[in-house]
């Protein structure tokens, strides 16, 4: 089983008011109505290289153009919103220690910053420091304890994916539970399904709709809000912490956006493009959990697991599972679901070639691909309970089988076909077990155009 976990340190100078009215995604901002930031309220961001970066130790593979690969990722952000970078160098080769920021947005690979990281499942890590809010520092520092590269090494992290994910965090992004985005809890390691790793360079839709959220243009995009709450049996009701909700365009399939619901059981996803989608709400309980999802301060602090746990749940609006968005303009939609019913199934790992993990699969067009699951409940999800929500993928019933792997729960493996006419994006697979239960493997395979 391979993924390892990318986190970021997040340090507040002065910490969010508990009564400040934050908005729920995984990302914070201020708007005409005060909701506090999370973000740069300045800009250009002044981005320093320190000077290990054009001297790399030896765990980066040599002939690495480290520059260029921190480059590269800052420009993918920069590309798909209002973001601007200015860069200097600095002689610095450490990140600040907590609660003591100088104010330089330094990226090192220095072997200096060794004592930041306690394990090796952490490729990359950040350090965050704001002010009421806005951010008025964030370091990044590569882990000198594993190994990096740019041409698919195996055994190596690819370092382009690391900085590309790591300025995410940088620009005030937490993680997200969509498996094929760059900000999703981990990183693969190149070699993982006999495969390069690289498919993180590459911003998805939900990383994109993050950083427009923060910095825009959200011009012609519109937004979904609304509140998850469970119905007692008593009449009582109550707001769902820590739900995933996400957005499917319901023409192509394709995973657009998500968010994580607050305390209150209140999320918002804004940057979405006009058009119908199907949107979805379900526990954090699978290949992405809870507490994964963000730090330990700000609107998130306290998220361990959901509460309560329900199943999943496709939103509904006068009867109908489409749920439009307009341009310019925010679509309110709550929904309840029952409570503690826990979730019977429960994928945990996906896979192919021969292995699991909790990375998304890279697949292509026109091509025809095994692919495993294994989880809580798999077993009991018959043949015909395997589907993809995309016109462009079909899975074949006949060829669903039992798998074994070393996993504490059954395993299943399936023959999933790629349309030659696949648009680039994220794509679900949608398991329904024999007593209706469904749940959703969000994002799980993705396509990229390059």
């Amino acid at each position: 089983m391979t993924g390892k976990r990318l986190s970021a340190i997040l340090t507040l100078i002065a910490l969010f008011s508990v009564h400040a009215p934050l908005r729920a995604y995984t990302v914070q901002y201020r708007d005409s109505s005060g909701v506090i930031a999370r973000r740069w309220l300045t800009q250009p961001i002044i981005i320093a290289f320190s000077t290990s970066l054009g001297s790399p130790p030896a765990n980066i593979k040599t002939g690495t153009d480290v520059i260029g690969a921190a480059r590269r990722a800052l420009r993918r952000w920069s590309s798909v919103s209002n973001v601007q970078f200015f860069e200097t160098s600095s002689s610095v080769q450490a990140i600040s220690p907590p609660n003591a920021g100088d104010r330089i947005n330094l990226i090192t690979v220095s072997a200096d910053n060794a004592s930041a990281f306690d394990s090796q499942d952490n490729p990359g890590r950040t350090r965050v420091f704001s002010d009421s809010g806005a951010i008025t520092e964030a370091d990044i520092a590569l882990n000198p304890n594993v190994l990096f590269s740019t041409d698919g090494s195996p055994g190596t992290y690819d370092l382009e994916s690391t900085f590309t994910h790591e300025v995410g965090h940088l620009l005030g992004l937490e993680h997200s539970a969509i498996l094929g985005a760059t900000m999703q809890p981990r990183q693969a390691m190149n070699g993982l399904y006999n495969l390069p790793a690289f498919t993180q360079r590459t911003l998805s839709e939900d990383d994109i709709a993050g950083a427009r959220a923060l910095y825009g243009s959200r011009a012609g995009t519109g937004s979904l809000f609304g509140r998850l709450v469970a119905n007692s049996i008593g009449g009582q009701s109550q707001p769902i912490f820590g739900a995933h909700v996400f957005a499917e365009d319901a023409l192509t399939g394709r995973v657009i956006a998500g968010g994580i619901t607050l305390p209150s059981g209140d999320y918002r996803i804004d940057a979405l493009p006009r058009g119908s989608y199907h949107v979805i709400g379900q526990s954090l309980d699978g290949p992405v959990e809870a507490d994964e999802i963000a730090t330990a301060h700000g609107s998130y602090a306290g998220l361990v697991d959901t509460t309560p746990l329900f199943r999943t749940h496709v939103a509904m609006r006068s009867a109908s599972q489409l749920i439009p968005v307009f341009a310019d303009k925010a679509t309110s939609l709550g929904f309840f679901v029952s409570p503690n019913l826990a979730p019977a199934l429960t994928p945990r790992l996906i896979g192919m070639n021969g292995e699991l993990s909790t990375v998304a699969l890279p697949l292509k067009p026109g091509k025809k691909f095994t692919v495993y699951v294994a989880g809580e409940g798999i077993d009991e999800v018959p043949p015909g309970g395997i589907s993809s929500t995309s016109p462009f993928i079909s899975i074949d019933p006949d060829s669903v089988s039992e798998a074994e792997f070393d996993t504490p729960y059954p395993a299943i493996s399936f023959e999933i076909t790629v349309a030659r006419n696949t648009p680039a994006g994220e794509y679900s697979i949608l398991l329904q077990s024999s007593d209706g239960e469904i749940v959703y493997l969000v994002g799980a395979l993705t396509i990229d155009d390059e």
